[in-house]
């Protein structure tokens, strides 16, 4: 807090190390929603042969099959983010230490 009580900004290293957080612990849970769809596909899959399934079934794999391309782009998506967060961070510490080397107070 600032003397007139205001709120003191974080810093932008601060603010991506945070944001880079928020975006790990979503890619963990992303990954755990893919492995569950990814065993549930495996065992709808396994349960018949596939000339023998019904049309439950067979819009059981499909409705799974949807949900783990869609659990698989929401992982990219994460994992593109947390590149271009990790690039910026990397650049606010270049920025710091080159800053730093000139005024090494």
């Amino acid at each position: 807090m600032t003397a007139q009580g205001h709120p003191t900004p974080i810093s932008e290293r601060v603010r991506l190390v945070i944001e880079l957080t928020r975006i790990n612990s979503e890619h963990l849970r992303g990954k755990s929603r893919f492995a569950g769809v990814e065993i549930e596909l495996e065992s709808a899959l396994a349960a018949s042969r596939p000339e023998a399934r019904t049309s439950q079934q067979l819009l059981r794999i499909e409705m799974l099959r949807d949900r783990l391309w869609e659990a698989d782009r929401c992982l990219s998506a994460l994992e593109e983010e947390r590149a271009r967060l990790e690039a910026a961070l990397a650049n606010v510490e270049a920025a710091t230490r080159t800053a730093r080397d000139r005024d090494p107070r």
